[in-house]
C-alpha cells in the first residue's frame, strides 16, 4: 500500500509532467502565431484566465444586492421584518452617534442568509474559530448582517436589540445553537464585506458565550418555533453550533486544474445531510499546489460534495463533485464549466 507521502509525490510528479506538456503545446501554438506575423512583437495569451478580483466583486455585489432597507424613528425605535421572516426589535433612543442618541429617521440595513447557496455566493461560509485559534465547521440556523445609518453617518447600537429568526418547524429545532460574531467585536469585521471567521459571542459582556433562546408560536400553517437572541453591536452575527465529528479522521486535499490557486478561485466543502454546513477550503498548500483546510481532519466515511467556483472572462464557472472521504483523501477536479448564478444556486440548494 502506498503511503500518504508517496501518493502526494506521485500526484505532484504527474502534475509536473502535465504542466510541462501543456507548456510545450502552448509554446508551439505561440510559435505558429508568431511565424505568421513577424511584425507582431506581442505574445498573445490564448488561454482564458480566472479572475480573482472579479470573483470577489461578485461576492460583494451579491451581498449588496441582498440588503433590505428600513426606516425607523430613532426616538421611538420599532421592529423590522425581513422578507425571509427575520425580525429585529430596537428600543427607543438606541441608535447612537459618538455615544449620543440621535433623533429623527434612521435607515436600518438587514441581510438574511438561510441556505447553502447564499452562504457560498455571498462568501459567508460556516467556518468557526475556537479560542485557541483552531478552525472547525459550524452548522448554522441563520446568518445576519445588521447596520444603521443616518445620512452619511454610520450609527452605533446604544441598547441591546432583539433578533428573532424566521419560524421553523419544531422538528427542525436544534437546542445547541449559540451566538457567533464575525471575528469578534473589537476589530474591523463589522462591515458588509467582512470575511472574518465566526467566533463565539459575548454580546452582553458578562464574560460568557451566549446561547440562543427558543420561543414557541402558532400560525396559520400550524405550530412553529423561533430562535431568539440579543445583539449589542451592529455587524455580522450567526446562529451556530459546532459540527461534531465522530470516528477516525483524515486529511483532505483538493487538486484543482492548472492555473487555479488561492488568489483566483474558491473551493468549499459541503456536508451531505446538513443543509447549512459549508466550510471554505481556505488553505493553499504551496508544495502540493492543492487546497486543504485549517482544521486538518475530516471523518473517514463522511459523504460530502466539493464545490469550486471561479470567474473567467466575466462568466461564472463551477465544478461540483460528490465524494465519500477515504484515508488520505485527494479529490481531483479536472475542469470547470460555465453556468449562470441562478442555475448554480439551484444546484447547490439541491445537494443532499
Amino acid at each position: 500500500m502506498k503511503t500518504q507521502t508517496q501518493n502526494f509525490t506521485n500526484l505532484k510528479n504527474s502534475k509536473m509532467v502535465s504542466s510541462i506538456l501543456k507548456n510545450v503545446v502552448g509554446l508551439s501554438i505561440l510559435a505558429i502565431f508568431a511565424s505568421c506575423d513577424n511584425n507582431n512583437d506581442e505574445i498573445i495569451d490564448l488561454q482564458p484566465q480566472p479572475d480573482g478580483a472579479a470573483l470577489t466583486a461578485r461576492f460583494n455585489d451579491n451581498r449588496a444586492d441582498a440588503v433590505e432597507e428600513f426606516t425607523l424613528d430613532a426616538s421611538t425605535g420599532g421592529v423590522i421584518t425581513g422578507t425571509q421572516g427575520t425580525q429585529i426589535a430596537f428600543l427607543p433612543n438606541s441608535f447612537g452617534l459618538n455615544g449620543t442618541p440621535v433623533t429623527g429617521n434612521v435607515s436600518v440595513q438587514l441581510i438574511e442568509i438561510y441556505d447553502k447557496a447564499s452562504m457560498l455566493l455571498k462568501n459567508r461560509s460556516t467556518l468557526g474559530k475556537r479560542a485557541n485559534g483552531e478552525k472547525e465547521t459550524l452548522k448554522s440556523a441563520g446568518e445576519f448582517f445588521v447596520a444603521a445609518t443616518q445620512g452619511a453617518n454610520k450609527l452605533t447600537l446604544l441598547e441591546m436589540a432583539s433578533v428573532t429568526s424566521r419560524p421553523i418547524a419544531p422538528g427542525d429545532l436544534d437546542g445547541g445553537m449559540q451566538i457567533f460574531r464575525a471575528g469578534g467585536v473589537d476589530n474591523d469585521c463589522d462591515g458588509i464585506d467582512a470575511t472574518c471567521d465566526w467566533v463565539e459571542a459575548d454580546e452582553d459582556g458578562d464574560g460568557k458565550t451566549d446561547n440562543a433562546g427558543v420561543r414557541d408560536g402558532q400560525g396559520a400553517a400550524g405550530t412553529f418555533v423561533t430562535y431568539n437572541y440579543n445583539i449589542g453591536n451592529f455587524g455580522w452575527t450567526n446562529l451556530d453550533r459546532w459540527y461534531s465529528f465522530t470516528g477516525p479522521k483524515t486529511e483532505i486535499f483538493i487538486d484543482v486544474p492548472d492555473g487555479f490557486n488561492q488568489n483566483n478561485c474558491a473551493v468549499y466543502l459541503s456536508y451531505d445531510g446538513e443543509p447549512t454546513a459549508l466550510a471554505r477550503m481556505d488553505v493553499w498548500n504551496t508544495t502540493l499546489e492543492m487546497f486543504t483546510e485549517h482544521y486538518g481532519l475530516i471523518p473517514v466515511g463522511l459523504q460530502v460534495h466539493i464545490i469550486m467556483v471561479a470567474e473567467i472572462n466575466g462568466q461564472l464557472n463551477y465544478a461540483i463533485q460528490g465524494a465519500t472521504i477515504v484515508q488520505n483523501h485527494i479529490e481531483v477536479i479536472p475542469s470547470l464549466s460555465p453556468i449562470s448564478q441562478a442555475a448554480l444556486e439551484s444546484l447547490i440548494n439541491g445537494l443532499p
